[in-house]
């Protein structure tokens, strides 16, 4: 008896199907078990600063990843977004987003017409049981075109 497949493919045999399928399922586990292991956590906040009467921007964000956009408007947006390379703990990174960990604080003076934006609190190390865990951050800063000049201590900062 010939089957429906055996009319569609012309070299079908049960023991050419099996393999491959066998060859599937372990690539399919294999890409399963390969995403788990490589733990992270991710989130993102977004600060909202005024720039009113503003040309000069500093920025000391301690990141070399950061990129400058010009946006419309009369504020500044900074996107922070946040990785935990080796946890996968979102509960964790939510906590410490909550504490105030990647806060920034802005201080502005009138008379010189500037702004400087920093970390609120410095970057103790954190340790998640026992082993150093790497922060990554990210930083998107939308500029009004109302703001001259940006001064930042990244090498790698961009502007686009």
């Amino acid at each position: 008896m010939i089957s429906a497949l055996e009319t569609f493919v012309p070299n079908y045999s049960t023991q050419r199907i099996d393999l491959t399928m066998q060859y599937f399922i372990i690539i399919l586990f294999t890409v399963l078990f390969s995403s788990s292991l490589s733990a992270q956590a991710t989130a993102s906040t977004n600060e909202l600063v005024s720039a009113t009467n503003i040309e000069v921007l500093n920025l000391n964000l301690d990141s070399d990843n950061v990129e400058i956009r010009e946006t419309k408007g009369s504020r500044i947006i900074i996107e922070s977004q946040i990785k935990l390379s080796t946890v996968s703990n979102t509960a964790l990174l939510n906590f410490l987003i909550n504490s105030g960990r990647y806060s920034l604080e802005n201080k502005a003076d009138l008379t010189t017409q500037t702004l400087s934006i920093s970390r609120k609190k410095t970057m103790n190390v954190l340790l998640v049981k026992g082993k150093e865990c790497e922060e990554i951050i990210n930083y998107i800063i939308l500029v009004p075109a109302s703001v001259k000049m940006v001064h930042t201590k990244s090498a790698t900062a961009s502007i686009k």
